[in-house]
């Protein structure tokens, strides 16, 4: 969202709660939006992830646009390196958006993050999950990422596939991530702080 020069970020935490999800709305990096008056925050129930997540989207829309502000879908560009995938046998891609080797276990699946795998880079919009049973381009995918002492849920799209292995590039998909929780956020910026000094350590760029 831009107000005349003055950007915020805004975004929406999506969980199953029960046999329903529900999604809440915040400003970026982790303020959640109340209901007036302050007596909690504001939630969103669907029968689905996507159906909470439309519901607080819209909202969003609706309060962009009674106080006449532009409202831009970070989704709606995504990079090359994680929106143009090239086949479903295999892929090569130069992103914009600097991915950080970084391996650490997640799960994931379509209807049920079940399969374990472990990842092998990240950026704050995407995620390459190594595995030998990658799911198909352009299916919807939950991700359950593991990170120190908490587990991050994630949702988004395959972008790409890879199912032969080449040379330092393991098997495995590309996902590009939707509306990734500030918690990711904070965690990857924390990557790329360490790789930034081990590079300054070094002298050496180290490679993405």
């Amino acid at each position: 969202m831009a107000d005349k020069g003055r950007l915020e970020y805004y975004g929406v935490l999506i969980a199953e709660a029960g046999e329903c999800w529900r999604a809440r709305v915040f400003t970026y990096p982790n303020m959640l939006w109340s209901v007036p008056g302050g007596r909690g925050t504001i939630k969103f129930a669907g029968a689905t992830a996507k159906e909470a997540e439309t519901l607080a989207v819209d909202f969003l829309r609706d309060h962009c646009d009674s106080r006449r502000f532009t409202m831009q879908d970070a989704n709606e560009e995504p990079s090359a390196g994680w929106g143009q995938g090239t086949t479903d046998r295999s892929a090569t891609h130069a992103g914009k958006e600097r991915r950080h080797p970084c391996k650490v276990p997640i799960r994931f699946g379509q209807d049920k993050a079940s399969q374990a795998a472990t990842t092998a880079n990240l950026s704050p919009g995407g995620i390459y999950i190594a595995t030998d049973k990658p799911m198909e381009k352009g299916k919807q995918i939950r991700m359950l990422l593991d990170v120190q002492a908490y587990t991050i849920p994630l949702s988004g799209t395959v972008a790409w596939v890879r199912v032969n292995e080449e040379a330092g590039k393991p098997r495995g998909m590309g996902v590009r991530l939707l509306q990734p929780p500030a918690l990711f956020l904070r965690y990857v910026a924390g990557v790329q702080e360490q790789v930034a000094e081990i590079e300054a350590a070094s002298g050496t760029p180290g490679k993405a």
